[in-house]
C-alpha cells in the first residue's frame, strides 16, 4: 500500500525534473498498459490495485485510470484458484483496490493474475517468507547530525540456511475520532447520521461510545541509518534520508540502529508537518523480488538518469504482460501513538 503506483509518477518525474525551459510534449500513440501492485502479507487478507497507464502528452492527467471490471484471482503456485478477488469503492484510492476474504500463509507462494477487458493478461508469482524473530531492545529520543530523531534498537535473528531480506520503515497513519450509537439494534457512526444521533440519544439502548477509526490516509516518515552494512550505504550514504532500510542477511544475527525524524511524530495543525494519528513502525521480510524493487526505486529517487552522463535506473518489476510488482512480506509492526485523540 505504501508504493502504490509510483511507477507513472517517477516517469513523469523524469520528464519535467531539472528542466529550465518549458518544451511542449509531442503527441504519443503508446498503449496503455495494466498495472499492478500487490504486497502480500502473511497473515493478512489479499490486496491488489489496479490501473491503466496513461500515455504522457499534452493535457493528459497523469494520474492512472480506475479499472472497475478486473477479474482478480488468487492462485497457488501450480495455478489451483483460492479466490477470487472482489472490487472495493474507496475514493480514497487513486487506483482500483480489489480485496480478498481468506488469510495469507506465511512460507507460502502465490500465483496472482489480473485480467482487464481489452488487455493482456498479468501475472506475477510471489513467495511469502517464513516466519522470523525480531526483539526491540529500546527506544531513545536523541539527535542525529543535528536532527530529532526517535531510534529503535532492533536484533533481527537469522533463519538457518535462508537468506533474509530485511526493511524497515515508518507511516504516519491519519486517525480520527467519531461516536458510535445503537438505533433499533443497528450500530451507526454520529458523523454519517446525525439527524438519526439526535433521535436516538434519548432512547434506552443508544449505548453512544466513543471510537478511534483508522482511515486509509498515511504519511510517509523519513528514515536514517548509521549502519554500514545496510543495502541504502552503497545508494546514498548514511546521512540522507530513505523511504525505507534495507538489509540483506545470511547467518548472522543483525543488531541495528533504525531512526525516525521525529518532527513527523505528532501532529502540528499550526505547520502542517503531519495528520493527527499512529505511528506505524514496520520491520519486513520480503521477497527477493520486492525487495529489488524498494531498492531500485531507492536508487530512482537519487539518480533520475536526466543527466546524459548517467545511465537511467530501471524500476525492477516480477509482472507478465503488464506492470506493476507482487511481493510477498512477514512483518512485525509497533505501534506508536504521540497525538491525543
Amino acid at each position: 500500500m505504501k508504493y502504490l503506483f509510483i511507477l507513472l509518477p517517477v516517469l513523469c518525474g523524469l520528464l519535467m525534473t531539472g528542466c529550465e525551459q518549458e518544451l511542449p510534449l509531442p503527441g504519443n500513440n503508446a498503449i496503455p498498459r495494466e498495472v499492478v501492485y500487490s504486497e502480500l502479507v502473511a497473515n493478512n487478507v489479499p490486496e491488489v490495485r489496479v490501473g491503466k497507464s496513461k500515455p504522457v502528452g499534452p493535457g493528459i492527467n497523469t494520474g492512472f485510470e480506475l479499472v472497475e471490471n478486473a477479474d482478480v484471482q488468487l492462485m497457488d503456485k501450480n495455478g489451483q484458484l483460492l479466490e477470487t478477488l472482489s472490487y472495493v469503492r474507496d475514493s480514497s484510492n487513486a487506483v482500483s483496490l480489489y480485496r480478498g476474504k481468506n488469510s495469507l500463509d506465511a512460507g507460502r507462494n502465490y500465483k496472482l493474475q489480473v485480467m482487464v477487458p481489452g488487455m493482456k493478461t498479468v501475472s506475477a508469482m510471489a513467495t511469502i517468507p517464513p516466519p522470523f524473530k525480531v526483539e526491540l531492545l529500546d527506544t531513545v529520543r536523541t539527535l542525529l547530525n543535528g536532527r530529532p530523531v526517535l531510534r529503535f534498537h532492533f536484533t533481527v535473528s537469522p533463519i538457518p540456511g535462508v537468506k533474509q531480506y530485511v526493511v524497515m520503515e515508518a507511516l504516519k497513519q491519519s486517525v480520527t475520532v467519531d461516536t458510535s450509537f445503537t438505533y433499533q439494534g443497528v450500530r451507526y457512526r454520529k458523523s454519517e447520521n446525525e439527524d438519526l444521533y439526535q433521535i436516538a440519544k434519548n432512547l434506552p439502548g443508544c449505548n453512544p461510545k466513543k471510537d478511534s477509526i483508522y482511515m486509509n490516509d498515511y504519511l510517509r516518515i523519513p528514515c536514517y541509518t548509521q549502519d554500514e552494512t545496510a543495502d541504502n550505504n552503497q545508494i546514498g550514504g548514511l546521512n540522507e534520508n530513505y523511504n525505507s532500510i534495507l538489509f540483506t542477511q545470511q547467518g548472522k544475527p543483525l543488531t541495528t540502529n533504525f531512526y525516525l525524524n521525529a518532527t513527523a511524530l505528532s501532529s502540528s495543525p499550526a505547520e502542517a508537518i503531519a495528520p493527527v494519528g499512529r505511528v506505524l513502525v514496520y520491520v519486513k521480510s520480503v521477497s527477493k523480488e520486492y525487495y529489488d524493487f524498494l531498492l531500485t526505486y531507492e536508487k530512482v529517487k537519487r539518480n533520475p538518469g536526466l543527466n546524459s552522463l548517467i545511465q537511467a535506473i530501471q524500476l525492477k518489476s516480477n509482472t507478465q504482460g503488464g506492470l506493476g510488482i507482487v511481493g510477498g512480506s512477514y512483518q512485525k509492526l509497533y505501534s506508536l501513538y504521540y497525538d491525543v485523540l
